[in-house]
This record gives structure tokens, C-alpha cells and sequence, in this order.
């Protein structure tokens, strides 16, 4: 197609650039793709950007996908407000959310397929629970699937447990953002690595996210220069803070899901990364308890930045994804053209009494 052919991973600008207000901010957001089509949106983590997806939207696109893939709230060029004044509840995973529902209202898009990937991944698990309605299906890279506390447990507490997250306690304290606003370039020279042991840079040091890297750090060739370049430069105007307080809300976040649904119905596909140092394969074992329609697919050579390292083999496992939820979309409304039409068009409330 050619709005997929136009679209150049190594050139942000040749996307299609938007920008929208809603909840409160302004939204920037790249929307590709024909309107009224089946809808995607991209959901990116920690420190990325909607760029993060930069050779999946235009794949997507080549398959007759409308792809929608916003720099989500505290990162890239949209609104960042800034803790304190303003509460951390902003930051919240509800309240993210809300984000999304509203572009979608925007965007006249009633239902989207969403994808994400680390922060992206928790956040897309979440719209299934905040707003069901407007998930058609999920897809999750790297993060699994943790349905709702029921007692509250700090990150601290979860960093005593599981030692390979306490840099996550690092980046929750106000420190991390002098460090990293100070140090840009060598910071995404040090992050986007390729899985190769080679590659592997040893990051957190226990008193410092740039502990272990040298000043002079080559960049991995995971990431081009003018890859790089666009990192550095869209962070050197808007800075780690926006994104750092997403680290900041586990309170926030338990407080807002109390006695919400733990069960996800929707089509759900969980891509694993067998060399992520941080998320480990085995983190999903317990998922098919709570996800009802799963599928789990691992790709053994990759590190966490998935979409770049083995781009080719996370397609493979898309299309045979959004083929079974168009497969199953075609189930579902077969089945309610079959229900009689005084079911299928009755209130919420006179199907109860049926």
C-alpha cells in the first residue's frame, strides 16, 4: 500500500504526526492507515516513544490495518504535568486509561485491538479491565498479565522478592531524574541493546542507573543514528519525568482497581523474550488462570527490545494472531445473527428477564 511504503522507520517525520486534547492534555499521536478500517493501537514502555513501533506501524498498515500509536501520557510531545503540584493519581494507570478511551471517543474509533509493550503492556492489560468495552483484543510484549491485589504490597517489597527489579525502586526516587536528564545520550547508548552477550551492558549498580556505563559507550547496532539521535533529541526538550512517575503510582494504581473484574475475556496473545533480563518467560505461568482466550508465543533470541531485535518473527506471530480474532469476530457475529431478534435487540435490562 502506499501510505506503508511512504512511511520510513529511519525518518520520523515521513508518519503522520497528530496531536489532540484530551483528559485534560494534549495528546501526541501518529495515525496511519485508511479510516473506518480495523483499528490498532500501539502502546509503547519505558524510556520509548510512540518511535518504539516504527517498523511495526507501517507492517500493519500493508495489512489493511488502521494504526494509531500516541507518545502516551509524560513522554514525547505530549503534556507531562508535573509531581508535585499536580497528584500522582494523574499517572495512574485508571487515569491513562481515560487517556485512551478519549482519543478513541476523538477518533471516532468504538472498539481497537491494543498492543503494548513493557509500561504499554500493564497499561493495555488495564483498559480490559477499566473500559471492556472498548478493547476488541490484546497483545502483550514482554509484560504478563497481573490481575489486581488484593492487599497492597510496596514496590520495595517487591524489589525484596524479586532482586533483578530493585532498579525500579531507584527510578521511583526523585535522583533518578537529575541522573538521567544529565546523562541522555549515553543513556539510550546503554539501553537499546541487542540480547548478544557481547552487546549486554550491566546498567544499575545499586546506587546508580548509569553505574556500570562509561562516558565514551558505544552505541549497540540494534539502533541506527539517526535512531539515536531522535531519542536524544526528543528527550533533551521534554526530559525523564513524565515518564519516571509512571514508577511512582503502585498505590495509586491499587487504590483504583479495588474491587475491579480480575478476568480478561478478550483475545489475548502474550509474546514472551527468552534473553529479557528483566521479564523472564517464566513470569506467564500463572496467566491462563486468569485470561480465558490465551495464547503465549516465546522468542527465545531477543532481549526486551523486541519490535527492533526479531521484528520479523513478532510479525509471524501477529498475523497468525489477528487472523484468529478476525476468525473469531466472524464466530461471534455469526452467532448473534442466529439468536432470535427479539434477544438480539432487547434492553440490558429485558434480557436479564429472558
Amino acid at each position: 500500500m502506499e501510505s506503508s511504503q511512504r512511511m520510513n522507520p529511519q525518518e520520523p517525520n515521513s508518519f503522520k504526526h497528530k496531536f489532540s486534547f484530551v483528559n485534560g492534555i494534549t495528546y501526541h499521536y501518529v495515525d496511519e492507515g485508511e479510516e473506518g478500517n480495523d483499528v490498532i493501537i500501539l502502546l509503547h514502555g519505558f524510556p520509548d516513544l510512540w518511535y518504539g513501533w516504527r517498523y511495526q506501524i507501517p507492517y500493519l498498515v500493508s495489512k489493511g490495518y488502521r494504526v494509531i500509536a500516541p507518545d502516551l501520557r509524560g513522554y514525547g510531545q505530549t503534556d507531562a504535568p508535573r509531581c508535585p503540584p499536580n497528584d500522582l493519581l494523574q499517572y495512574g494507570s485508571k487515569n491513562v486509561s481515560k487517556d485512551i478511551k478519549e482519543l478513541m471517543d476523538q477518533l471516532k474509533v468504538k472498539k481497537a485491538i491494543i498492543f503494548g509493550h513493557d509500561w504499554g503492556g500493564f497499561l493495555a492489560w488495564r483498559l480490559c479491565i477499566h473500559y471492556p468495552e472498548r478493547v476488541k483484543a490484546i497483545v502483550s510484549v514482554c509484560t504478563p498479565y497481573i490481575p489486581p491485589n488484593d492487599n497492597y504490597i510496596s514496590l520495595e517489597s517487591v524489589a525484596e522478592i524479586l532482586p533483578n527489579l530493585q532498579y525500579q525502586v531507584y527510578l521511583s526516587h526523585p535522583k533518578a531524574e537529575i541522573e538521567l536528564d544529565g546523562n541522555i545520550e549515553r543513556c539510550f547508548k546503554a539501553i537499546l541493546r541487542t540480547s548478544t552477550v557481547e552487546d549486554h551492558i550491566k546498567l544499575f549498580d545499586g546506587k546508580s542507573m548509569m553505574g556500570h556505563v562509561i562516558d565514551g559507550v558505544e552505541k549497540s547496532d540494534l539502533i541506527s543514528q539517526k535512531e539515536l539521535d531522535y531519542y536524544v533529541a526528543q528527550y533533551k526538550t521534554h526530559g525523564f519525568h513524565g515518564g519516571l512517575n509512571w514508577y511512582k503510582t503502585r498505590k495509586v494504581n491499587f487504590q483504583d482497581e479495588k474491587g475491579t473484574r480480575k478476568q480478561i475475556h478478550h483475545p489475548a496473545l502474550m509474546v514472551t523474550a527468552g534473553k529479557d533480563l528483566h521479564i523472564h518467560p517464566s513470569t506467564t505461568k500463572n496467566m491462563h488462570k486468569f485470561c480465558k482466550d490465551l495464547s503465549i508465543k516465546n522468542i527465545e533470541n531477543s532481549g526486551h527490545w523486541v519490535m527492533l531485535e526479531q521484528a520479523n518473527q513478532l510479525h509471524e506471530y501477529l498475523d497468525e494472531f489477528l487472523e484468529y480474532v478476525k476468525n473469531h469476530e466472524s464466530i461471534l457475529d455469526e452467532k448473534q445473527q442466529h439468536r432470535p431478534y427479539y434477544y438480539r435487540y432487547q434492553s440490558k435490562e429485558n434480557k436479564a428477564k429472558l
